[in-house]
């Protein structure tokens, strides 16, 4: 099962483009953010492919989530995040606030308290951790609302994550393993999702904003080597002249895909 997610930065001429991510990679499902498209063009681009796909039930206005399964069940839904049980999977896809124009970490912090109340609450009702984290979190891998253990506890480190849990001032916190700290430095190509050159005192400039992680439980089956931030297709190239996500033509943000292997 293979997952696409993109930020297309509200471009109303993508669909040619996430057209071709779909068919070149053989993607499943395929959630967006800010996606200003038409949904239905797309979907009826890919059936002349012979590709058939349906819109997923979102109340989100800040995702877009369609796919090829047919067991897909929505459970919780909030204007920031959507929880779909797709095959017996949780998935929550995720749009959080942005850091970068505006202050809103106190808003971000609240949304990710409420989308972990409502994994646990989803897990325990479908007795199972087989929970997929997915989205435009707006922050990266180690800062604060990721890396905390009364928020997302992502921790980059398997070894550590499978142990599951963690006690901390006599309450249970529960884990999830985030493999996108993999991507940091400058030994692969390209560095991040997204690009940031403003005159910020603490600017990294590559930012990965755009991750997925899941429960410790599924390591065994997230197929590492497809894992890939997205640069190019047969036809386009996602980049401008200097490197970075072309958001004038094409998004600001640059496409995440991974793979679960089913059993």
């Amino acid at each position: 099962m293979k997952v696409l997610f993109w930020n297309t930065h509200n471009n109303i001429n993508i669909n040619t483009i996430l057209g071709e991510i779909i068919i070149e990679n053989g993607v499943d499902i395929i959630a967006l953010a800010e996606y200003s498209a038409n949904i239905d063009n797309l979907i009826d681009s890919l059936k002349e492919c012979g590709i058939e796909m349906q819109k997923y039930v979102c109340s989100s206005q800040r995702i877009t989530v369609i796919g090829n399964i047919n067991n897909a069940i929505p459970a919780l839904q909030d204007d920031k995040y959507s929880f779909q049980i797709i095959n017996g999977y949780i998935f929550c896809f995720v749009h959080l606030p942005s850091q970068i124009y505006t202050n809103n970490e106190a808003a971000r912090i609240i949304t990710i308290d409420r989308i972990i109340t409502d994994t646990n609450k989803i897990e325990r009702k479908n007795n199972t951790e087989n929970t997929i984290i997915v989205g435009d979190f707006n922050i990266n891998p180690f800062d604060y609302g990721m890396i905390a253990a009364n928020h997302f506890h992502s921790i980059p480190f398997y070894d550590i994550a499978k142990k599951n849990s963690r006690i901390i001032e006599n309450q249970n916190f529960k884990m999830f393993y985030n493999p996108m700290w993999r991507f940091f430095g400058d030994l692969y190509e390209p560095y991040g999702t997204h690009y940031y050159s403003g005159s910020r005192a603490d600017n990294i400039f590559w930012n990965i904003y755009d991750q997925v992680m899941i429960r410790p439980t599924l390591r065994q089956s997230f197929v590492d080597e497809n894992l890939k931030i997205i640069t190019e297709t047969s036809t386009y190239s996602l980049l401008n002249k200097n490197g970075h996500p072309d958001k004038k033509k094409v998004s600001d943000h640059l496409p995440l895909l991974f793979e679960i292997k089913e059993d």
